[in-house]
């Protein structure tokens, strides 16, 4: 069944060969990368691994300015019961997923 894709057997026989010496090689290029799995990085070439290691590292890290809650609710960052506006739906005063009513981010209690 090698050529049932139609090609002739000499042409089999130089992929099959050209895939045994480019085995070894795949190894010096690879570029730990974080938390992505050896299949991806595989099928990856070493410019875009390298390109999106860069790009990891420099993309800004969402933290915050500041621990204060008054200028948190200032800038908009999380609303007056203390629940972000944008990100996750997790209160920023009580560290959980309700108020200190016992409300979630819906008004449900929980």
């Amino acid at each position: 069944m090698a050529n049932s894709h139609g090609l002739t057997a000499r042409i089999v026989k130089k992929q099959a060969a050209a895939r045994k010496q480019a085995k070894g090689k795949k190894k010096s290029y690879q570029v730990y990368m974080g938390n992505e799995n050896p299949q991806v990085r595989k099928n990856q070439s070493y410019k875009a691994r390298n390109h999106y290691l860069e790009n990891k590292q420099t993309f800004p890290k969402k933290k915050l300015k500041t621990k204060n809650v008054e200028s948190l609710k200032e800038q908009g960052i999380i609303d007056e019961r203390g629940f972000f506006v944008k990100w996750k739906k997790k209160n920023f005063i009580t560290k959980s997923m309700v108020d200190n009513s016992g409300l979630d981010f819906y008004g449900m209690p929980r």
